[in-house]
């Protein structure tokens, strides 16, 4: 029986489905996966989960949905690429896994909307949605052990699940923002859905016959209380009612085999619960009583009812199922209280967005970590094909069953993060949260909120940055994003080196042509009595700039590719010599420009005068690359600053600390001198504390003194230069 509150969700969610399912054309199947689409994104290749191969990242065909057959009709409308990506579940703060796998993603992301607005399609842009799982196993366990522990700490608020899930959903906001990593332009989060989305979503498979409510223990009414209970996919009848069309688990087929599942419910005892991310079995805290009575080890809780037992002395959701779940994570359904089993939020999301967005987008493209390929994904895939199946079922316009479709045609699986051999996870406590890495720590206010202390803590340089540093190590020093990375600081080390040298270039070229500009400006002075002015200037190309004006052209056409991959379907069918993002060739073409780029400058200034435009296409070129990817201000504006105040605020505090601390030394030091009466000991000291600024304090933050001569070119008289920031020299007693 449906209960009429939801009665009318139901209808409008099957009425807009049948209505998006007509709109939509069927496909081709004697059409090659790998034949591009040009615009958009259409010139993208990934690697595609789900066929194994790889494939561009085609657009969705046009929508037909007003398409008539007068000569005067307008064509259709182009729809946009929608991608979703799985978000987490926020009981803990980030760490370096997460941060792996949204760095890539947003690379990707970027990549496609550069790609987009480089060309002349008329198709809207990209969006990018994202879901929050803020109604969790973890969530509550998480707040139940505050509560516990801190009920009188101002964390005590956070006790309530939806608080703990706002606190660390701002917090995870604000750890992408410090990767740079951009912000979704659909965020869903799961408690606003569940009873006008997803449980409409679920009464739709059960219609369809592909699923069934397990009782709750103790009712034993078959007529009233037989829909009260926890409801479950039933994955022989979704298999039985597709007749073959698809299959159970085709994303990972060799996981999902289902000898894979145990019904022995000792082995599932330690795994009623999936680690950080997912485990690899189908069960989320089922007791076992409901295990017994699964029809299939396969199948997976869609809705868990909200149990009213007591609470037992151990209350651990992981290894207690009768405990009194929070009423506020707690919703209404025809089955009874309760939430939403894990994998069915975000199918039923999906499909909320496909029908809000169906006039300007279609979602071809679902991303998230490997941990998520099984069971999660999988689930999501059968859940959609049976809801869909369903409404083909209730749709009595006579047109029958069409040609099967695939829900979302392109499946991107970003690989694990290790730690010593380990995969990083906060069950086995070896994990490095993003705030960590960055230097970045926080204190709970007493409303709850997160408060930032302080930002790049202890950097050894005034252009020093972590999260470019880490961008640049997911990117190009970690393998394929798809594969397994294990983190040290040593490969973090390695970055800093890398990038260093790239800000190294971008500094020292921009100082160059500031210094020509400079004199060029001086060879227009009217009033020159000689010519030697005339002479600091010249626009005439020599081999130099030929070859690194060619070099830069080269590279960035490799940067490119490396960037936007390569499809190639031979012969054979197969895609042999087709790669997708290549990181580490887009670093490599990156550092071998800006060796060249260094070398050209450092010979630039023995050889004056010089065309600048040569050199400005080689920094401006590399700018544009470092910005495509997503590197931050820190590493794309070295050297525009016309200050070193001009450049970020943590860079003003550095400064103006320095200048604190050296006023202090150099006052100490004179009292001393004065109260000692040795003046020679005292000018001693204040000279080294001068030269220490100028050697070691100053170059740290970009900043460079020129004693006795003018710093900047002809016609600027300043003592001091920008320059590439170096590391601070450690001091004997540190």
């Amino acid at each position: 029986m449906i209960h009429s509150r939801h009665y009318l969700s139901v209808r409008r969610l099957v009425n807009r489905s049948i209505a998006q399912r007509k709109a939509t054309p069927s496909p081709c199947r004697c059409a090659s996966s790998t034949t591009s689409i040009t615009g958009g994104s259409g010139d993208m290749t990934i690697y595609n989960s789900l066929s194994s191969t790889y494939q561009k990242l085609n657009p969705p065909p046009p929508d037909n949905t007003h398409a008539t057959t007068t000569i005067e009709s307008n064509p259709p409308p182009t729809l946009g690429t929608a991608w979703y990506v799985c978000g987490p579940t926020v009981y803990d703060s980030a760490h370096l896994g997460h941060g792996r796998t949204y760095v890539s993603l947003d690379i990707l992301r970027r990549v496609a909307l550069s790609l987009h607005d480089g060309s002349s399609t008329t198709q809207p842009r990209p969006i990018y949605a994202m879901n929050i799982t803020d109604v969790d196993d973890k969530i509550i366990q998480r707040s139940m052990e505050i509560n516990d522990n801190n009920s009188t700490s101002n964390k005590a608020s956070l006790s309530n699940p939806l608080a703990l899930a706002r606190y660390y959903e701002m917090e995870f906001w604000q750890d992408m923002d410090s990767l740079n990593v951009l912000r979704p332009d659909v965020v869903c989060r799961v408690s606003e859905h569940v009873e006008q989305t997803i449980v409409p979503y679920i009464e739709m498979i059960l219609k369809g016959g592909m699923a069934y409510v397990i009782p709750e223990d103790g009712d034993d009414d078959d007529s009233a209380q037989q829909q009260r209970g926890s409801v479950y996919f039933d994955v022989r009848a979704f298999e039985h009612v597709t007749e073959g069309r698809t299959k159970y688990g085709k994303l990972a087929p060799d996981v999902a085999s289902s000898d894979f599942f145990s019904w022995d419910d000792e082995s599932n005892d330690n795994a009623s619960t999936r680690d950080d991310d997912s485990n690899n079995n189908n069960n989320e805290g089922e007791s076992p009583s409901q295990l017994r009575q699964k029809r299939d080890s396969r199948d997976f809780c869609l809705w868990k009812y909200r149990t009213q037992s007591p609470p037992s002395p151990s209350s651990n959701l992981a290894t207690n199922n009768t405990m009194i779940e929070p009423a506020i994570v707690s919703y209404s359904s025809p089955w009874g209280p309760g939430r939403p089993g894990w994998h069915v939020e975000c199918s039923a999301m999906i499909q909320r967005l496909s029908m809000d967005f169906q006039s300007t987008h279609k979602f071809q493209l679902h991303a998230g970590g490997i941990d998520l390929k099984f069971p999660h994904h999988s689930n999501e895939i059968a859940q959609a094909e049976a809801f869909h199946e369903a409404v083909t079922i209730k749709d009595d316009d006579g047109e029958g069953r069409r040609q099967f479709e695939e829900w979302i045609p392109n499946w991107v699986h970003t690989g694990h993060l290790y730690v010593k051999g380990r995969k990083m996870s906060k069950s086995l406590k070896n994990f490095v949260t993003i705030r960590e890495m960055l230097g970045i720590s926080t204190n709970t206010n007493d409303k709850g909120g997160v408060e930032t202390i302080d930002s790049h803590q202890n950097q050894s340089s005034a252009w020093s940055c972590p999260s470019d540093d880490f961008r640049l190590w997911c990117l190009g020093l970690s393998g394929s994003y798809r594969g397994p990375a294990t983190y040290s600081k040593d490969r973090m080390d390695e970055a800093r080196v890398i990038r260093t040298k790239w800000v190294k270039f971008l500094m020292e070229g921009q100082q160059c042509l500031d210094e020509w500009k400079t004199a060029e400006n001086n060879c227009h002075d009217y009033y020159a009595t000689d010519d030697s002015a005339s002479q600091q200037s010249t626009k005439v190309w020599g081999e130099d700039e030929l070859q690194l004006f060619n070099q830069v052209t080269q590279s960035g056409m490799k940067c490119r590719e490396a960037l936007v991959g390569r499809c190639t379907t031979n012969t054979d069918g197969s895609t042999r010599g087709s790669f997708d993002l290549d990181g580490a060739s887009f670093v490599k073409e990156l550092t071998k420009l800006a060796d060249l780029g260094l070398a050209y400058v450092q010979a630039a200034s023995i050889h004056k005068p010089r065309p600048g435009e040569p050199l400005r296409f080689a920094v401006e070129t590399f700018r544009r690359q470092l910005d495509l990817v997503g590197f931050t201000s820190y590493t794309v504006n070295a050297g525009i600053s016309t200050t070193l105040l001009e450049h970020e605020s943590s860079s003003n505090a550095d400064l103006l600390d320095e200048i604190a601390a050296f006023r202090s030394a150099i006052r100490s030091a004179t009292l001393n001198g004065i109260r000692s009466k040795d003046t020679l000991a005292a000018a001693k000291e204040v000279l080294g504390l001068c030269d220490e600024l100028r050697d070691d304090v100053l170059p740290s933050l970009g900043v460079e003194l020129v004693d006795g001569k003018a710093a900047n070119g002809v016609g600027d008289n300043r003592a001091w230069r920008r320059c590439s920031p170096r590391d601070r020299i450690p001091k004997e007693d540190e």
